[in-house]
């Protein structure tokens, strides 16, 4: 970096440091990108707990679906292992291409 570079930053510091109108042009800047910032997590947030409630309810339905079926076939005698085993519902969830 030559000295000219250096000084000129230096020339700029000391303006920045005694201009009010510098300091709240930056201070409104970074508000303004706080507040971008802010927004975006949140819509994030929101996206992500939309989304975890679909699939909630795919996942409900999905269930109430495998356990209709296993009634239709007789099968009433696994729905406590669906319910309380995850892996066998799992298992039987894609087995019955519900998953």
């Amino acid at each position: 970096m030559s000295d000219t570079a250096i000084k000129e930053a230096m020339d700029y510091e000391k303006q920045f440091a005694t201009n009010n109108k510098l300091k709240s042009a930056y201070w409104e800047h970074e508000r303004i990108m706080r507040d971008i910032a802010s927004a975006l997590y949140s819509r994030e947030k929101a996206g992500q707990e939309r989304g975890e409630k679909i699939g909630d309810k795919t996942g409900r339905q999905a269930l109430s679906t495998l356990l209709q079926k296993l009634l239709e076939e007789g099968r009433k005698e696994e729905f406590d292992r669906v319910l309380q085993d995850n892996e066998y519902q799992e298992k039987l969830l894609r087995e019955y291409h519900l998953k």
